[in-house]
């Protein structure tokens, strides 16, 4: 099934797959034909659309030894409600473990015998929204079970925080190309545990896909961000631009010593697979002042890159010429150093705008160039060139 993020043990209802069992072995008497059977659990109905016995034959290489092939296998709904039954009730669709069982009736030189394997448990969603929660399973399981267990969801077991956080830096390296740090997986252990945690430190299953205080789960913001790095951010966090798990303790911690439009771009907390921008002033008097924009989402990353938000950003201080805040990126790399080679090429005549206030919203035009009206427009110019920018009022800094 096709996959953006490389979840093959998440199937669709009704989309076909197929399944391909090897032997290794080599060694077979040639006279006895080698035919492979195909079980599927009992939870779902599934339709095989071929036999359910394949003979096996040589591979495409040696390596592979003896292969068949089981092609165009449907998975469909349950026709009775389903038998699993955890400690509050039915398992949830997403808790369903399903396995696939190849056997074969191996005979050499007299000798006899019966031989199985089974698939790594899969789950079947009925839909795409569903396909966060499962692959949480598919971790779960993986990670902790030894073996295949059907009713693994019943009474799952914890997590060791040390394991867990192995796992997830292993999830942003299969899709983003790099791992986690040791302050990233410090400030992900304080967010689920309150504190810095032990070696002994656990993690209940309900606690990491279940419970949100913020509307969703620990899981799910995780998989949030995952989604925007595989679509929008990967090469800057592959290349480390985004500071990224950084609390907003921290955040100030390391932004208070800098300089004046020093900022960093951590993931939002409150808002599921947002991106923010994080700046420090320092005001003639008093004490240092941070500046957060409200995060971007993929809705607004898929019209325009960060790094060319973050170029054109412009922040609206009472009357003044808009300015862009965002001078240094953490520690002190000057912004266009930093994300130069990311910048969108502009195009050739294209000048710089200027923005101002009017009724709320941003309003831009090349400078020195008058407001016309539609007919002196017509006349001189069909069109002004324009780009997007963000702009935000000093108050409450935000996109627009």
């Amino acid at each position: 099934m096709p996959n953006a993020l490389k979840r093959p043990l998440v199937l669709r209802t009704g989309t076909k797959f197929s399944a391909r069992a090897r032997l290794l072995l080599r060694l077979h008497d040639r006279n006895q034909p080698m035919e492979a059977s195909i079980h599927i659990d009992r939870f779902r109905r599934f339709n095989i659309l071929t036999s359910s016995s394949k003979t096996l034959l040589t591979g495409d290489s040696p390596q592979e030894g003896l292969v068949c092939d089981f092609q165009y296998l449907v998975g469909t709904p349950p026709c009775t409600p389903n038998p699993l039954w955890g400690e509050d009730g039915p398992l949830v669709v997403t808790e369903e473990l399903h396995l696939i069982t190849f056997r074969l009736a191996y005979t050499y030189c007299g000798l006899e015998l019966e031989l199985e394997s089974s698939t790594l448990p899969f789950i079947i969603i009925s839909n795409n929204s569903q396909l966060s929660s499962a692959w949480a399973s598919i971790l779960w399981f993986n990670m902790l079970s030894p073996e295949p267990k059907a009713q693994f969801f019943s009474a799952p077991p914890p997590a060791p925080w040390p394991q867990l956080a192995q796992v997830l830096s292993w999830q942003f390296q299969s899709v983003a190309e790099r791992g986690l740090s040791r302050e990233h997986l410090l400030m992900l252990a304080e967010k689920l545990f309150g504190s810095k945690p032990s070696p002994d430190s656990t993690l209940s299953w309900t606690k990491f896909s279940k419970d949100g205080a913020a509307g969703f789960s620990f899981w799910a913001w995780l998989d949030g961000i995952l989604g925007l790095l595989q679509e929008h951010l990967k090469q800057l966090w592959k290349d480390g631009l985004i500071l990224g798990f950084v609390s907003r303790k921290q955040e100030k911690k390391l932004l208070k010593g800098k300089r004046t439009g020093t900022f960093l771009i951590r993931f939002s907390e409150s808002v599921l697979g947002g991106v923010t921008c994080t700046w420090v002033e320092h005001p003639e008097s008093g004490p240092p002042v941070f500046r957060a924009v409200v995060p971007y989402t993929a809705a607004e990353l898929v019209s325009l890159a960060l790094p060319d938000i973050i170029r054109d950003y412009q922040l609206l201080v009472e009357e003044n010429i808009p300015e862009n805040p965002l001078q240094f990126l953490h520690p002190n790399i000057p912004r266009d150093e930093a994300f130069g080679p990311y910048y969108s090429k502009r195009e050739e005549g294209t000048a710089p705008v200027w923005c101002g206030a009017m009724g709320g919203a941003g309003v831009c035009s090349p400078p020195n160039i008058p407001l016309l009206s539609t007919g002196n427009l017509m006349e001189q110019k069909k069109y002004l060139n324009r780009r997007l920018i963000r702009v935000s009022s000093s108050g409450n800094p935000k996109s627009i």
